[in-house]
């Protein structure tokens, strides 16, 4: 039996929360938002409908359409990867209120994220012919865009966190430490269920290293004089170098897990052939 036969569903709804997190400061201002956040907003949203996809059609038997999207996938990580990339140079770049209390030590959260999506991509493709493997590093990768999403939806629409003005921009300080221990248990959660029905805890295990991780690099390192240097040198570099290897990264965390995946006679047919033949 297929693993989550219902997760296409969930998926689309945190879609739906995305969406309501991200309308005031990006679906709102469409017109005028800068083309990196275009790039980044429809990789991001492409890659949820993905994942929908997938699942649904899995569970369906639809496995033309099951590979097709599949193979949509290995075109859409190195656009997602740039795009993501670019988005936290973007950020970089700004002189506003918001990176001077936040937004240079997110930037950091945001790079361990995208190292996180390619690693949990690669070892999804690596398991892809074992379904309770690769069903949960495709939806682990989504779990990291939970904190982005739930952090923002705080901040514009939950009493107590509200960010109207810049008096009020600290709120969102409050809401980053909520969606992250919300973050944290959910991964928590998951990881207690597997283990608990015996199914592979690595997976979800990983999505909290790297939540952990992301928490770790924004509170104890995001805001040392290291690491404001290191997002200086980051920032100031060309805009085509950065998309650039967050491509090259991306399609050599792919083919290493396509290869990783292969079975033994796909991987040195000859030599199968000629040991068939010795044999006989």
């Amino acid at each position: 039996m297929l693993p989550f036969p219902h997760a296409h569903w969930y998926v689309g709804a945190f879609m739906l929360l995305t969406v309501a997190a991200f309308l005031p400061s990006y679906f709102a201002v469409l017109p005028t938002a800068p083309w990196v956040h275009h790039l980044h907003g429809m990789t991001a949203s492409a890659w949820i409908l993905l994942l929908m996809t997938q699942n649904w059609s899995a569970h369906r038997r639809r496995w033309r359409l099951h590979a097709w999207s599949g193979r949509a996938s290995l075109v859409l990580l190195p656009i997602f990867t740039a795009g993501g990339l670019l988005v936290t140079q973007h950020t970089l770049l700004k002189d506003t209120q918001f990176k001077a209390l936040f937004g240079e030590a997110l930037s950091i959260a945001d790079l361990i994220v995208s190292a996180a999506f390619v690693l949990f991509y690669a070892l999804a493709l690596k398991h892809r012919r074992t379904p309770d493997r690769h069903a949960r590093y495709m939806l682990a990768t989504l779990i990291l865009l939970v904190g982005p999403s739930l952090s923002r939806f705080f901040a514009n629409f939950v009493p107590g966190f509200l960010v109207r003005s810049l008096e009020t921009l600290p709120n969102f300080g409050a809401a980053l430490d909520v969606s992250f221990v919300l973050l944290c248990a959910y991964c928590l959660i998951l990881v207690f269920r597997d283990y608990r029905t015996n199914k592979p805890i690595a997976p979800f295990s990983a999505a909290l290293a790297a939540s952990v991780a992301m928490i770790g690099g924004f509170y104890g390192v995001g805001y040392t004089e290291a690491y404001a240097r290191f997002a200086a040198w980051f920032a100031a570099q060309p805009a085509a170098l950065i998309a650039l290897f967050g491509v090259i990264v991306s399609v050599l965390a792919s083919l290493w897990g396509w290869n990783a995946g292969k079975r033994p006679s796909e991987l040195a047919p000859n030599a199968t052939r000629t040991s068939a033949g010795q044999t006989a």
